[in-house]
């Protein structure tokens, strides 16, 4: 959540937040009652920690949310983690009903039994469901002197409590600043014509400009006789992006899909990140790189895409009918009509038939473990940090994994645009085994092209 400007010690606001106190932080004029919901212990478990000197209360519907989260697919990893956490402070403490000291900066937890009722809120919210109950707390809370802010990563509840009076932020403590979201994996520089040349004839330079930037950027070399493209290896020289490099017979176009071709066919980095705008040719690229890994060059067994159960406007599997193969044909068919523009007929019976490509929910990845495939999740801005991190634990010896993500096309509301895949990318840009590119070139017709240009800054 970001920092309010009434909580200077909150350590919640950032993921670079002091944990220095001082007298005025721990006066009672500025210690505030943090309200959390759900959503906030599903993201983080460890939450409850992150809160500095201030009071920390959760209406005892959470922990009811929490019990019914435990066994789902993605999430009950999660939750059985926060129940625990409490379980310990219970343990040590007794009793969580009232307020128990936690963390090192004389915060308190409390488990909120009362304050209930729904009387204390406008009559069109009272609706006797589970936000009801939370805003309902919070409300009560308030009225009674408290000053309280609900943190919530769920935007319709934060919605909803400015509503009715509340102040209400967004839990923010596993995001990274907005000012750490631009990575674009690619660089431009100018060098002399003679390593340029030196460039081509060894495939290998020492390059000053590149021993800073991260492991694996790609960078636009600028010549007065020419142009060339490398990308930063593991020992910091740079090393040569030949452009006529192909995976399945595809070609980059651009200086962008060269370096991520380069990057989805090196068997020595085993997490690509492959972000862009729709039709920038992501999902096309990971996938025939996928096909020449397996069918050509043998690296590894098959093909498996995992695609979020997330459609447009966030409505869930379970609403559609049929088996689960018929509830997942809409989603598979994304990846067979990719396939289809790139390949004959033939080639995608052959595929099939010889069971080199799988394309399942990404629910069934827990409890897997993906040895000798060649693993795409396929749409990862829509999926939590913590759901990000399951996947990348998954996979297994010999195996490689693309993420594809388009951040202006998040259909899971739970998810910001500083959250998940962003933060991910920027946790591991640098490491040798990661790699990300942002393609901005659409591929897509030019009707495509220009809506998503005109409405891609048009977000909530």
């Amino acid at each position: 959540m970001r920092a309010p400007a009434h909580s200077k010690g909150l350590a919640v606001a950032s993921s670079k937040t002091s944990s220095r106190r001082s007298a005025s932080t721990t006066s009672g004029s500025d210690r505030r009652t943090y309200v959390l919901d759900t959503s906030v212990l599903l993201a983080d478990p460890g939450a409850i920690k992150r809160f500095a000197e201030h009071e920390v209360v959760l209406p005892v519907v959470v922990i009811t949310e929490l019990e019914g989260k435990r066994h789902h697919p993605e999430l009950g990893f999660f939750a059985r983690s926060a129940l625990r956490a409490l379980d310990e402070l219970r343990i040590v403490n007794g009793r969580l009903d009232q307020p128990v000291g936690i963390g090192t900066e004389g915060g308190t937890l409390r488990v909120e039994l009362n304050h209930t009722d729904a009387a204390s809120l406008p009559s069109g919210f009272r609706l006797g469901d589970n936000d009801t109950r939370i805003l309902a707390v919070a409300r009560n809370l308030a009225d009674e002197g408290f000053a309280v802010t609900l943190v919530s990563k769920d935007l319709p509840l934060r919605i909803k409590a400015s509503a009715v009076g509340l102040d209400a932020e967004e839990y923010r403590a596993e995001a990274i600043s907005s000012s750490d979201t631009g990575y674009t994996g690619m660089a431009e520089v100018e060098v002399p014509a003679a390593q340029l040349d030196e460039l081509y004839e060894d495939g290998v330079i020492d390059l000053d400009e590149a021993r800073d930037l991260p492991c694996h950027n790609g960078l636009v070399m600028l010549s007065e006789r020419g142009t060339a493209l490398g990308r930063v290896g593991a020992d910091k020289r740079v090393h040569l992006v030949r452009g006529d490099r192909d995976a399945f017979g595809v070609h980059g176009r651009s200086a962008e899909q060269r370096v991520a071709l380069e990057m989805l066919l090196d068997p020595e980095v085993g997490i690509v990140s492959l972000g862009g705008r729709a039709g920038t040719g992501k999902s096309a690229m990971a996938l025939c790189a996928g096909l020449e890994a397996v069918m050509e060059r043998r690296q590894h067994k098959k093909v498996v895409v995992f695609r979020p159960l997330f459609a447009v406007g966030g409505q869930e599997l379970g609403y559609l009918p049929g088996s689960e193969n018929e509830k997942m044909s809409p989603w598979a068919q994304a990846v067979f009509d990719t396939l289809g523009a790139l390949v004959s007929r033939d080639v995608v019976d052959e595929v099939m038939d010889r069971g080199l490509l799988e394309v399942l929910p990404l629910t069934h990845i827990r409890g897997r473990s993906l040895h000798d495939s060649y693993v795409i999740v396929d749409e990862a801005q829509s999926l939590e940090r913590n759901v990000l991190l399951t996947v990348l634990s998954r996979i297994g010896a010999n195996s490689k994994v693309v993420l594809t993500h388009d951040v202006a096309q998040r259909d899971n509301l739970r998810v910001g645009r500083h959250d998940g895949i962003v933060a991910v990318v920027e946790k591991l840009k640098g490491h040798p085994l990661f790699a990300h590119v942002t393609l901005t070139r659409s591929e897509r017709s030019p009707i495509a092209a220009l809506v998503t240009e005109m409405l891609e800054d048009v977000t909530l």
